[in-house]
């Protein structure tokens, strides 16, 4: 009986014991996402957890998406991707849907693939047409939110003909969107311009973990190949108002097929100012990237200025008259250093004289690992790194992103976002991207 109570005794000591940490642990730190750059590192050098970090980063932001609740009755996910054929990302983004939250995804006209017609399907199944503008729907749905089956129904199967009809009725917040407020869209061409691709990549969220208006913007696609086949960049901004309605109101004018115009399409937050295209008619006069690159000026109080540029696609005037302030940058003092991915050859042969002269440092990132004529890894991101003087100050530390390329079509024609961040630690951040592409790039000319 004596053991019995001592053993009674311990057992309460160690229940207590367990009761009092279960009580005074601390909590486990709350998701937020990741301020800053993110960058991937693509095959063959990077792990998998290296690969896909950038579209890890906006796969978590969905799954961290919570559902309606009082304090957020209305939860968002607004995205703009070229390419989507990831399956975990589709698989978030269906669980969101299914959780209550308005998932709206626009994408470039080309995708066709499993997992975008699967996007499509349960966004979709809901919608109906209002053809006459009045807020009531011609129809019933086919099916209920996020494609889930009606009372004695199955879920929408729907046709090619039916897919490509869904994605034409989405214009407007109304009954068209069904009952999940989601819908996914093609534009014809691009969504704001004439011709052109819907080309631009960023990621809203208007609650995920604790932060609230989070605005991711990349270089890289929701796909396989934005995670192997090449260097991208991400930058997540949390907590930013202005700057999420702003990607907000773009986007919804995309929906809309709303035309953009001539003129600049500009939001500015603090440190960050997000540009939005197509400028329909641009050119070099109005081009927002010369303009940024006039800002440069090559004595600073930090010594000479530094420039770094890594950059996907350089091709026809725009990259020349572009590449042109580059070299005159470079022999005002300013010192100036370049990776390519995929440049004209006229470009990539000027470049080279001008690096085999010691003008420039220049790197070429393409590898062709099998010799089958294709360039299976390149640099993908498109950014300018500034270190030095910039916009009349003697120091300055700016990082200019986005998804453009150095082509007319990304001014004038295509849908397109670029973003330039005056931080410090974002500089370098991104310097220290840049350095591990050059690492794996190869110094040209290749004799020098």
């Amino acid at each position: 009986m004596k053991k019995y109570r001592s053993f009674l005794m311990a057992l309460s000591m160690t229940v207590s014991l367990v009761a009092s940490v279960l009580v005074f642990s601390p909590p486990a730190s709350a998701y937020e996402p990741p301020e800053g750059g993110v960058f991937n590192v693509p095959r063959p050098w990077g792990t998998k957890a290296q690969k896909y970090r950038i579209v890890s980063t906006v796969e978590k932001a969905i799954r961290k998406t919570p559902g309606p609740t009082k304090a957020e009755p209305n939860p968002r996910i607004v995205i703009s991707t070229y390419l989507l054929d990831r399956k975990p990302s589709v698989d978030a983004l269906i669980a969101a849907c299914r959780r209550g939250v308005s998932v709206r995804v626009i994408m470039d006209e080309d995708i066709e693939n499993k997992n975008s017609r699967r996007i499509i399907r349960t966004l979709n199944g809901d919608n109906v047409p209002d053809r006459n503008g009045d807020g009531i729907g011609d129809r019933k749905p086919r099916a209920g939110a996020c494609n889930r089956p009606l009372k004695n129904r199955v879920a929408a199967k729907m046709t090619g003909e039916d897919l490509a009809r869904s994605m034409r009725v989405p214009t407007e917040d109304s009954v068209t969107w069904g009952k999940d407020k989601s819908y996914a869209k093609k534009c014809d061409g691009s969504c704001r311009g004439r011709g052109g691709n819907m080309h631009s990549k960023f990621f809203l969220f208007s609650k995920t973990g604790t932060a609230r208006n989070v605005v991711i913007v990349s270089s890289s696609n929701l796909n396989r190949g934005g995670a192997e086949l090449g260097w991208n960049d991400g930058f997540v901004i949390n907590n930013r108002a202005t700057l999420y309605n702003g990607f907000n109101t773009v986007h919804r004018e995309m929906t809309e097929d709303s035309r953009a115009g001539d003129r600049k399409v500009e939001v500015r937050d603090g440190r960050y100012t997000a540009r939005f295209f197509p400028m329909r008619n641009a050119g070099k006069r109005k081009d927002p990237t010369l303009k940024d690159l006039n800002q440069i000026g090559c004595r600073s109080a930090l010594g000479r200025t530094q420039i770094h540029v890594s950059m996907f696609y350089w091709k026809g005037s725009r990259g020349q008259y572009l590449a042109t302030k580059l070299l005159n940058l470079a022999r005002q003092g300013c010192s100036v250093n370049i990776i390519y991915g995929a440049p004209s050859l006229e470009i990539a042969e000027r470049l080279r004289n001008a690096a085999k002269s010691r003008l420039i440092n220049l790197y070429d990132s393409r590898w062709d690992m099998n010799n089958d004529g294709y360039n299976e890894v390149r640099t993908h991101a498109k950014y300018v790194l500034v270190k030095g003087r910039y916009g009349g100050k003697a120091k300055s530390w700016q990082v200019l992103t986005g998804s453009q390329n150095w082509v007319a079509g990304s001014l004038s024609r295509g849908d397109e976002v670029t973003l330039n961040v005056a931080s410090r630690s974002a500089y370098n951040d991104y310097r220290k991207n840049w350095q591990a592409i050059r690492k794996h790039s190869r110094r040209m000319p290749l004799n020098r």
